[in-house]
């Protein structure tokens, strides 16, 4: 690799805090205040250099060192959103609010409609006060409007034209004083070996990877070229990130180098399907996509009509107004494919089990019929009979017209067993498949109901399975089974998608046999055991208590691009005494002319989720008692390339908990205009302040920043819970209306949804990456520090087994309380195994770490990684 690998460099600085700097060394070092400046600049963005690193760079020329400083300083800002302008309506937030949200609302409207240039103003009575905007037209008075606090046209509140006499130069703002913690930086030692070991842990992931994981596989892929195609590990677990790896070395190399590697890793027809969407940039999970087309209303067009009917449900229609409508497509529009590719291909799918390729091909039966138009299986019929065969019976008929003959597979009779109540075929079927008898393993327990030789029967067949069960499965089953002994709070499906819904229902389903729930927990516990122990020892495990409220991740695919990685469901504390700032920036595409208006708003709840009101464009400043509550920095309604649009919102939680609100839900809503994914950049995120003045936004202070993503119009990514100063990071979309999306449209889906999310992942039905680092600890280590209001040590006693170490850190039978944790002196100063929430311990080198906050931690693996 050379210095031309910037996206790698990029990526290893944002994930791992490594700066690797190839630069020739100056003959004379730098001067000392040169490195002091850097200092302060790395300071204001919340980061710290390591010793090394600040003697490497301070043997650099000056103009390498401004270089350097000016990338890294680039790729930290832009992790955490602050390299983007973030001026909000009103420059003066959070003072210079207007306290009377209908007094403004009232100037706003009889400005714009009946103030004429040239004439006086329509309120003060002044002349010649009155300025036009462009390129809205509105006049307005510097009177009446304080053009020293405005950003856009107080009017319509569109960015304009700031260079008109209205508009008053801005006031400097001085940087917040705030506690900050560190991100440590260090030199970077080999870009080559630190970019292979970042591919083959995301290569070993269990799961489908999360938007960020692919966009770094694909930037890592691209700059490893032929490197990566020959570091190609022999097993990538995942099927989806198997499409997800080849696309990308599709896309990099010569698809003549890549598909001899390709074939042996197709084992099924979706396969080569998920190969087909990643090398056409489609997403491999198969899933449909939702796509806005802007329709006129009154326009002759049928195929709309229907839709707009049912969309406003009667109310009046404006003829010519343009709307977005979303669609459904099931199709994804496919590269093109050179005639080698697609007899490689044909010959891969004739190579296949006739039967299963068949039955992988109608389980996407609409996409292979649209495939078949790119493959033409039709030419190659003599070729590749049987790939023709399955094609015919896809498209129901085959080359000649003929109908097809029916086709019943694997899933039909497993289908018709159940239909049957027949559990002993519907597990022998099921146990040819391992991983769909563990999805399935609750259904199997219930049609064998009270039978107890069918219960053992199932419970032998799983045991069967389980070592070839991937551990994410297993750690599901371990944190559902528990529950199955009685009905759910609530039932929760996370169907696959571009963002995440969450769909809700009653528990209807019978309840389990506690002895059968509590023996495949016994399986599933001692198969993870059996697979932890085969990794390497280590000589001592720290782990975080505050981790038991951080959930597992799962369903990543669907996860907010983040720049910190906190799984959808977790709970976090929030120190008490820290104002909560809400931001949201959005910006327009550069072509196209569209205009957007997203808007930041915070509704406010009781215990029982009675709404009691809301911080938003339309209440600028909440105040049920004599404190503010809440305040917002006022509705911008465009975001023009390349600036774009902010928002804020001040939560003072401790003043809305003494006038009796109990829940805050932070709601992004479309109001109007393109989607969000169609946004140039659009995201949002949680600042922790101490100090309020000063400038708007302060990089060091971000806790969360996450991306809107998708075409829903509501969307709801977290709850404060004030009587407990806790943060519930739901991270899920409601579909919402057509536009004009508020919090009081919307308050029937923020009632519903976030009280049901809340019940659910409080239910332990997901399992914490505590329990996951407990796991780890008892089958790997014969010492555990658990850290938490008190430090606590357990150390496994002779001969004891894994899961009798495991019953006892759980209980902390046998702790023994340490003032003081040098982790060093655990083990002598050899590695170890740490699981934190804060990296705010100093590890000996080589440890494996997994922190929610990286903070001091070099290096840090992903939570996703202790699953691999």
């Amino acid at each position: 690799m050379d210095k031309h690998d910037t996206a790698t460099r990029d990526l290893l600085l944002r994930r791992s805090g490594l700066v690797f700097v190839d630069a020739a060394p100056s003959t004379a070092r730098v001067d000392e205040n040169l490195l002091r400046a850097l200092d302060l600049e790395l300071a204001a963005i919340g980061a710290q250099p390591s010793t090394r690193l600040r003697r490497r760079l301070g043997a650099l020329d000056p103009a390498a060192l401004a270089e350097l400083k000016e990338r890294v300083t680039q790729v930290l800002l832009t992790e955490l959103g602050g390299a983007t302008e973030h001026t909000p309506l009103f420059r003066g937030f959070p003072e210079d609010v207007p306290e009377d949200t209908f007094d403004l609302w009232v100037k706003k409207v009889v400005s714009h409609f009946a103030q004429a240039e040239g004439q006086p103003c329509l309120f003060c009575r002044s002349v010649g006060t009155t300025h036009v905007l462009r390129p809205c037209r509105h006049v307005v008075c510097d009177r009446c409007f304080d053009g020293a606090n405005y950003s856009a046209c107080p009017v319509c509140e569109h960015h304009v034209d700031r260079s008109s006499p209205f508009f008053k130069p801005d006031k400097p703002r001085r940087r917040p004083k705030e506690a900050v913690r560190f991100r440590l930086l260090d030199l970077g030692d080999d870009l080559e070996a630190a970019a292979i070991e970042l591919f083959h842990a995301l290569c070993r992931r269990t799961q489908a990877m999360s938007p960020v994981d692919v966009a770094d596989l694909r930037a890592l892929v691209g700059e490893l070229g032929e490197l990566a195609l020959a570091r190609l590990p022999e097993v990538i677990p995942v099927r989806e990130n198997i499409a997800h790896v080849l696309g990308a070395l599709f896309l990099a190399l010569d698809p003549a180098r890549v598909m001899p590697v390709v074939e042996a890793r197709l084992d099924t027809a979706t396969d080569v399907l998920r190969l087909i969407a990643a090398i056409s940039g489609a997403s491999p999970s198969l899933q449909p996509t939702k796509r806005a087309e802007r329709v006129t209303i009154g326009a002759d067009d049928e195929r709309w009509r229907p839709t707009i009917r049912r969309i406003f449900r009667g109310k009046a229609l404006t003829e010519g107004r343009v709307i977005s409508i979303a669609t459904t497509v099931r199709r994804f529009r496919v590269a093109p494919m050179r005639r080698a590719l697609r007899r490689a291909l044909l010959q891969r799918l004739e190579a296949l089990n006739p039967d299963a390729r068949t039955e992988d091909m109608l389980r996407h039966r609409s996409l292979w019929v649209w495939i078949g138009e790119h493959l033409h299986p039709g030419e190659y019929a003599d070729r590749y009979p049987g790939a023709a065969a399955s094609f015919a019976i896809v498209r129901r008929k085959d080359p000649k017209g003929a109908r097809a003959p029916k086709f019943t597979g694997f899933y039909g009779r497993v289908e018709r067993a159940a239909l049957a109540r027949d559990a002993g075929a519907f597990v022998d079927l099921l146990a040819r498949r391992p991983g769909e008898l563990a999805r399935r393993l609750d259904q199997a327990l219930r049609l064998a109901g009270d039978d107890a030789a069918a219960r053992a029967r199932v419970l032998a067949a799983f045991e069967a399975a389980a070592p070839r069960c991937t551990t994410p499965v297993l750690l599901t089953l371990r944190g559902l089974l528990p529950g199955r002994v009685k009905p759910a709070p609530i039932r929760v499906f996370w169907p696959k998608g571009e963002v995440v819904q969450g769909f809700s229902s009653e528990d209807r389903r019978p309840t389990l046999a506690p002895e059968a729930c509590a023996a495949a927990v016994e399986i599933c516990e001692r198969e993870l055991l059996r697979r932890l122990a085969e990794k390497p020892r280590i000589a001592a495990a720290v782990i975080d208590d505050a981790l038991a409220t951080v959930i597992v991740p799962f369903n990543e695919r669907t996860a907010s691009k983040a720049a910190v990685a906190l799984p959808r469901g977790s709970t976090i504390a929030v120190p008490p005494g820290k104002v909560a700032r809400l931001f949201l920036h959005w910006c327009q595409p550069e072509r196209g002319g569209e205009t957007t208006d997203i808007d930041l708003s915070v509704g406010f709840y009781d215990a029982s989720w009675r709404y009691l009101g809301v911080c938003s464009y339309y209440n600028l400043t909440l105040t049920p008692e004599k404190e503010v509550v809440a305040r917002s920095s006022g509705d911008l309604r465009s975001a023009p390339f390349p600036n774009g649009a902010s928002e804020f919102v001040d939560v003072h939680r401790a003043h809305a908990l003494a006038a009796g609100l109990r829940y805050a839900v932070m709601v992004v809503n479309n109001y109007a205009g393109m989607p969000f994914s169609r946004l140039e950049r659009g995201f949002a995120g949680l600042m922790l302040r101490d100090d309020v003045g000063g400038k708007h936004f302060d990089p060091r202070t971000v806790a969360l920043r996450f991306d809107l993503q998708g075409d829903n119009g509501v969307y709801m990514p977290m709850v404060f819970d004030l009587a407990a100063d806790r943060l519930h990071w739901l991270d899920v979309y409601a579909k919402g209306t057509l536009q004009m999306n508020n919090v009081d449209s919307s308050n029937a889906a923020i009632t519903r949804i976030c009280p049901e999310m809340i019940a659910y992942f409080g239910s332990g039905v997901r399992p914490s990456i505590r329990e996951l680092a407990l796991l780890h600890a008892a089958a790997r280590s014969d010492q555990v520090v658990l850290r938490g209001e008190r430090t606590r040590v357990l150390r496994r006693a002779p001969g004891e087994d894994a899961a009798s170490f495991l019953q006892r850190l759980r209980s902390e039978e046998g702790a023994e309380a340490v003032r003081a944790l040098r982790p060093a002196a655990l083990a002598d100063g050899a590695p170890i195994f740490a699981a934190l929430f804060r990296g705010d311990l100093e590890v000996p080198a080589g440890s494996v770490v997994v922190a929610l906050y990286r903070e001091q931690i070099l290096g840090p693996i992903a939570a996703s990684d202790l699953l691999s």
